[in-house]
């Protein structure tokens, strides 16, 4: 009769955070923007933008962003006319139920939304 002897092998907090979000899909993030009367105004987004969940360390960084211009760059928009943008992050931590997104920028007025509620389908409409 052979005996089984269980180890219980305990896992750095940080290397599971890393592994929980690793196997996660993406974050898509729908966003609106609506045009400042009389003339519009122009929008663009910083790479620096992340999602920040509540419960973990890590941020999840951007990997795509579409119909938005990226810093440098400048885009008008249209008064009277709100702008469409989607992005794209990296997942989001298995255990996370609440997060905010921030876009960590010098100067003021960048895109942030807080205490947004997490989804199964990890795909939210937001108004900036």
């Amino acid at each position: 009769m052979n005996t089984v002897i269980e180890e219980k092998i305990e896992i750095a907090p940080e290397l599971l955070e890393q592994v929980q979000t690793q196997v996660e899909k993406q974050v898509i993030v729908h966003g609106v923007v609506a045009a400042k009367p009389p003339n519009g105004h122009s929008i663009r987004l910083w790479k620096s933008i992340v999602l920040i969940p509540h419960n973990a360390t890590k941020r999840c960084r951007l990997i795509q962003s579409y119909n938005i211009a990226l810093y440098p760059e400048w885009q008008y928009v249209n008064s009277g006319k709100p702008h469409h943008f989607t992005m794209i992050f990296e997942g989001l931590p298995t255990d996370c139920l609440q997060f905010d997104v921030l876009e960590i920028i010098p100067e003021p007025y960048g895109f942030e939304v807080r205490n947004i509620h997490r989804n199964e389908q990890d795909v939210y409409y937001l108004s900036f």
